[in-house]
């Protein structure tokens, strides 16, 4: 199953959100303003490096359990979450040490691709 996936504007949305709220309690607390700053342009770092990740790729499953997802390839691990409204791919590259998470919401694909993606990380075994 190959999948071409566009970036989300619901996933850039809660991004920004999130960031937003983050950094608004970061400065309401009593935290020196010398820290404050430090974690709020922590909170611009991480928002920014999520933002980057959002951008278009192509994902290819076969068999169930094996993943390429932008060239590097690789097996679908434990830990992969599927709901009608947010599917999360924990995979595994082929001789890395730590998996990598793949997020994808329904504005990236179209329905019956989602389903489909859905049902397959839902029946097939990781490994």
């Amino acid at each position: 199953m190959a999948l071409a996936l566009a970036p989300s504007a619901r996933l850039a949305a809660f991004v920004v959100l999130a960031a937003s709220a983050t950094s608004c309690l970061l400065v309401a607390t009593p935290l020196p303003r010398g820290v404050a700053f430090v974690l709020v342009a922590w909170c611009a770092v991480a928002a920014t490096h999520a933002l980057a990740r959002n951008r278009a790729r192509e994902v290819r499953i076969s068999r169930g359990t094996s993943i390429m997802v932008g060239g590097c390839v690789g097996h679908i691990a434990h830990g992969s979450f599927v709901a009608p409204w947010l599917t999360i791919i924990h995979w595994r590259p082929l001789g890395a040490r730590f998996a990598r998470t793949l997020v994808v919401l329904p504005d990236m694909i179209d329905a019956e691709s989602f389903r489909a993606l859905r049902v397959i990380l839902r029946w097939a075994p990781p490994v």
